[in-house]
């Protein structure tokens, strides 16, 4: 029987590159392209954006974290939407992978992700990890998502790149990891200007995903 290692939430990121030989670099072209994005201007959506922007600023202080996710995350993905008859949102569900020649496995819940299916998930390839409080240090919100992506790109085994977002407070970080090679932006400020930028990335990733799961 496989020993049962800790569970997602109780990984740092250090102990996934040790686990899964990965390596973090200071940039990359899938992530520079991303950083790259912007809103258009005339976006018809970019007035409700910034009335989420404003609630944000007022209230991230003193949000828990499940205020966080009903009052600013859940509207500002359905600005979006992730709606697609490639894909599905899932959120809350269970994934586990083999490490160190199968002698150990980990599992977790993922809190959201984008991946084929309808009631199950197959190939998923976008993860968002909400983590809302910025003071609290008990845990690492970038070995949770790290952890997520490599489970996944276990279990997708095809070898494209697996995208992901962590939340601290008001700060969005992008990762993607590509092969056994991974990098983490600088912080999106979504309380700022820079929450159009955001936007656009998440944009980007409905029609991306949509394209990708259409020909898969």
């Amino acid at each position: 029987m496989l020993k049962k290692n800790k569970f997602f939430k109780d990984w740092l990121y250090e102990e996934v590159e040790l686990a899964f030989g990965l390596t973090c670099l200071r940039d990359h072209p899938l992530l520079t392209h991303l950083k790259s994005l912007t809103l258009d201007p005339h976006d018809p959506r970019r007035p409700a954006i910034e009335q989420l922007r404003l609630i944000l600023f007022d209230y991230i202080n003193s949000w828990n974290e499940d205020e966080y996710k009903f009052m600013f995350i859940s509207p500002f993905l359905a600005l979006v939407p992730f709606v697609s008859p490639y894909y599905k949102v899932f959120t809350q569900r269970k994934m586990q992978v083999k490490y160190e020649q199968g002698t150990k496995i980990t599992e977790g819940l993922v809190e959201f992700m984008l991946a084929k299916g309808k009631q199950t998930p197959r190939k998923p390839h976008f993860f968002l990890h909400e983590y809302k409080p910025e003071k609290r240090r008990d845990n690492d919100p970038l070995g949770q998502l790290l952890i997520a992506m490599v489970a996944a790109q276990h279990l997708n085994e095809d070898n494209l790149p697996i995208y992901g977002i962590y939340v601290n407070g008001r700060n969005w970080f992008l990762v993607v990891l590509d092969g056994q090679n991974y990098a983490v932006s600088n912080p999106f400020m979504a309380t700022s200007e820079q929450i159009f930028n955001l936007f656009a990335v998440l944009d980007y990733f409905k029609t991306f995903m949509e394209e990708l799961y259409r020909e898969g």
